[in-house]
Protein backbone atom coordinates (compact mmCIF):
# COMPACT_ATOMS: atom_id res chain seq x y z
CA UNK A 1 0.00 0.00 0.00
CA UNK A 2 2.92 2.59 0.54
CA UNK A 3 3.87 1.55 -2.38
CA UNK A 4 1.66 2.43 -4.28
CA UNK A 5 1.39 5.55 -2.64
CA UNK A 6 4.75 6.15 -3.11
CA UNK A 7 4.36 5.81 -6.77
CA UNK A 8 1.16 8.03 -6.94
CA UNK A 9 2.94 10.46 -5.61
CA UNK A 10 5.83 10.48 -8.09
CA UNK A 11 3.62 10.39 -10.68
CA UNK A 12 2.13 13.63 -9.17
CA UNK A 13 5.38 14.86 -9.31
CA UNK A 14 6.44 14.34 -12.59
CA UNK A 15 3.09 15.25 -14.06
CA UNK A 16 3.75 18.33 -12.46
CA UNK A 17 7.04 18.83 -13.98
CA UNK A 18 6.49 18.08 -17.39
CA UNK A 19 2.78 20.27 -17.13
CA UNK A 20 4.91 23.28 -15.81
CA UNK A 21 7.74 22.25 -18.61
CA UNK A 22 4.55 22.77 -21.49
CA UNK A 23 3.81 26.11 -20.15
CA UNK A 24 7.78 27.50 -20.33
CA UNK A 25 8.07 26.12 -23.62
CA UNK A 26 4.53 27.49 -24.78
CA UNK A 27 5.81 31.17 -23.49
CA UNK A 28 9.13 30.79 -25.56
CA UNK A 29 7.00 30.21 -28.70
CA UNK A 30 4.85 33.32 -28.02
CA UNK A 31 8.01 35.15 -27.27
CA UNK A 32 9.78 34.44 -30.56
CA UNK A 33 6.70 34.80 -32.54
CA UNK A 34 6.62 38.22 -31.01
CA UNK A 35 10.13 39.05 -31.83
CA UNK A 36 9.72 37.46 -35.71
CA UNK A 37 6.87 39.38 -35.46
CA UNK A 38 8.30 42.64 -34.64
CA UNK A 39 11.20 41.99 -37.15
CA UNK A 40 9.43 41.73 -40.08
CA UNK A 41 7.44 45.03 -38.96
CA UNK A 42 11.01 46.72 -38.97
CA UNK A 43 11.88 44.62 -42.19
CA UNK A 44 8.73 46.66 -43.93
CA UNK A 45 9.34 49.74 -42.46
CA UNK A 46 13.00 50.06 -43.70
CA UNK A 47 11.89 48.69 -47.16
CA UNK A 48 8.55 51.32 -47.93
CA UNK A 49 11.43 54.65 -46.37
CA UNK A 50 13.92 52.96 -49.03
CA UNK A 51 11.30 52.98 -51.82
CA UNK A 52 10.20 56.30 -50.52
CA UNK A 53 13.55 57.91 -50.70
CA UNK A 54 14.03 56.63 -54.38
CA UNK A 55 10.89 58.33 -55.28
CA UNK A 56 11.75 61.23 -57.78
CA UNK A 57 8.66 63.45 -56.46
CA UNK A 58 9.78 63.03 -52.65
CA UNK A 59 11.23 65.73 -50.92
CA UNK A 60 13.90 63.90 -49.42
CA UNK A 61 17.11 63.91 -51.45
CA UNK A 62 17.83 60.09 -52.97
CA UNK A 63 20.17 57.94 -51.02
CA UNK A 64 22.13 55.84 -53.39
CA UNK A 65 22.85 52.31 -52.72
CA UNK A 66 24.90 51.57 -55.59
CA UNK A 67 28.92 51.22 -55.30
CA UNK A 68 31.09 54.37 -56.41
CA UNK A 69 32.77 51.41 -58.90
CA UNK A 70 30.03 51.72 -60.73
CA UNK A 71 29.72 53.84 -64.00
CA UNK A 72 26.87 56.10 -63.61
CA UNK A 73 24.11 55.78 -65.90
CA UNK A 74 24.46 58.09 -68.41
CA UNK A 75 27.94 56.78 -69.45
CA UNK A 76 25.96 53.78 -70.54
CA UNK A 77 23.44 55.13 -72.23
CA UNK A 78 25.75 57.47 -74.15
CA UNK A 79 27.09 54.79 -75.82
CA UNK A 80 23.96 53.22 -77.56
CA UNK A 81 22.06 50.55 -75.60
CA UNK A 82 21.02 50.92 -71.70
CA UNK A 83 22.58 48.33 -70.42
CA UNK A 84 21.89 47.13 -66.73
CA UNK A 85 24.86 46.42 -64.78
CA UNK A 86 24.08 43.46 -62.91
CA UNK A 87 22.57 41.32 -66.19
CA UNK A 88 24.64 39.31 -68.61
CA UNK A 89 23.97 40.68 -72.29
CA UNK A 90 21.68 38.37 -74.36
CA UNK A 91 23.19 35.29 -75.78
CA UNK A 92 22.93 34.49 -79.24
CA UNK A 93 21.20 31.77 -80.54
CA UNK A 94 24.67 29.87 -82.06
CA UNK A 95 26.18 30.73 -78.59
CA UNK A 96 23.40 29.46 -76.51
CA UNK A 97 23.61 26.01 -79.38
CA UNK A 98 27.35 26.14 -78.54
CA UNK A 99 26.73 26.93 -74.72
CA UNK A 100 24.44 23.46 -74.44
CA UNK A 101 26.76 21.38 -76.60
CA UNK A 102 29.13 22.36 -74.24
CA UNK A 103 28.58 19.47 -71.58
CA UNK A 104 31.40 17.15 -71.45
CA UNK A 105 30.31 13.78 -72.06
CA UNK A 106 32.47 11.08 -73.04
CA UNK A 107 30.98 7.99 -72.85
CA UNK A 108 28.56 8.20 -75.74
CA UNK A 109 31.69 8.92 -77.85
CA UNK A 110 33.38 5.70 -76.43
CA UNK A 111 30.32 3.54 -76.73
CA UNK A 112 30.57 4.48 -80.42
CA UNK A 113 34.20 3.70 -80.82
CA UNK A 114 32.96 0.06 -79.20
CA UNK A 115 30.23 -0.60 -81.77
CA UNK A 116 32.63 1.43 -84.79
CA UNK A 117 34.94 -1.81 -83.84
CA UNK A 118 32.20 -4.17 -83.62
CA UNK A 119 30.99 -3.17 -87.07
CA UNK A 120 34.62 -2.91 -88.22
CA UNK A 121 35.53 -6.65 -86.88
CA UNK A 122 32.04 -7.71 -88.49
CA UNK A 123 33.24 -6.57 -92.11
CA UNK A 124 30.54 -3.34 -92.14
CA UNK A 125 32.98 -0.34 -93.02
CA UNK A 126 30.37 1.99 -93.53
CA UNK A 127 28.67 1.59 -90.87
CA UNK A 128 32.29 1.80 -88.39
CA UNK A 129 32.61 4.84 -90.39
CA UNK A 130 29.47 6.66 -89.48
CA UNK A 131 29.72 5.35 -86.08
CA UNK A 132 33.56 6.64 -85.63
CA UNK A 133 32.30 10.14 -87.08
CA UNK A 134 29.56 10.36 -84.76
CA UNK A 135 32.62 9.77 -82.14
CA UNK A 136 34.43 12.71 -83.16
CA UNK A 137 31.70 14.79 -83.81
CA UNK A 138 30.44 13.88 -79.73
CA UNK A 139 33.86 14.71 -78.47
CA UNK A 140 36.03 16.49 -80.98
CA UNK A 141 39.53 16.12 -79.21
CA UNK A 142 39.29 12.22 -79.27
CA UNK A 143 42.37 10.20 -81.14
CA UNK A 144 41.10 6.63 -81.53
CA UNK A 145 38.23 6.92 -83.54
CA UNK A 146 40.35 8.77 -86.15
CA UNK A 147 43.00 6.00 -86.05
CA UNK A 148 40.08 3.90 -86.66
CA UNK A 149 38.97 5.43 -89.19
CA UNK A 150 42.16 5.82 -90.84
CA UNK A 151 41.99 1.95 -90.89
CA UNK A 152 38.52 1.86 -92.16
CA UNK A 153 39.10 3.83 -94.91
CA UNK A 154 42.10 2.02 -95.80
CA UNK A 155 40.18 -1.09 -95.79
CA UNK A 156 38.14 0.58 -98.50
CA UNK A 157 41.14 1.61 -99.94
CA UNK A 158 40.53 5.37 -100.26
CA UNK A 159 44.02 5.94 -99.66
CA UNK A 160 43.16 9.95 -99.75
CA UNK A 161 40.21 9.68 -96.52
CA UNK A 162 42.51 7.58 -94.99
CA UNK A 163 45.94 9.54 -94.88
CA UNK A 164 43.58 12.49 -93.39
CA UNK A 165 42.60 11.17 -90.70
CA UNK A 166 45.76 9.53 -89.90
CA UNK A 167 47.51 12.91 -90.35
CA UNK A 168 44.49 13.74 -87.52
CA UNK A 169 45.35 11.28 -85.32
CA UNK A 170 48.93 12.39 -84.91
CA UNK A 171 47.35 16.66 -84.76
CA UNK A 172 45.44 15.28 -81.71
CA UNK A 173 47.98 12.70 -79.66
CA UNK A 174 51.27 14.21 -81.11
CA UNK A 175 52.80 11.61 -78.83
CA UNK A 176 51.23 8.68 -79.61
CA UNK A 177 53.09 5.46 -79.03
CA UNK A 178 52.46 4.68 -82.63
CA UNK A 179 53.31 7.75 -83.76
CA UNK A 180 56.14 5.86 -86.43
CA UNK A 181 53.82 3.25 -87.58
CA UNK A 182 51.52 6.00 -88.27
CA UNK A 183 53.67 8.33 -89.73
CA UNK A 184 54.99 5.42 -92.11
CA UNK A 185 51.33 4.44 -93.03
CA UNK A 186 51.44 7.88 -93.82
CA UNK A 187 53.90 7.89 -96.50
CA UNK A 188 52.73 4.72 -98.33
CA UNK A 189 49.21 5.45 -98.32
CA UNK A 190 50.29 8.74 -100.19
CA UNK A 191 52.37 7.09 -102.76
CA UNK A 192 49.30 5.21 -102.97
CA UNK A 193 46.74 7.92 -103.68
CA UNK A 194 48.57 9.23 -106.52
Amino acid sequence: MIRIALAAALFVILAGGLAAQQQDKQQQDKQQDKQQGQQGQQNQQQSSQQQSSQDPDSDDAPVSTESSSKKPREETEKKGKAVEPDEPPPLSADAAKAKADARYDPFPAEQDVEVGMFYLHKGDVDAAIDRFLDAIQRRPNFAKPRLLLGKAYERKKDYESAVKYYKEYLQVLPGAPDAKDVQKKIEKLSAKAQ
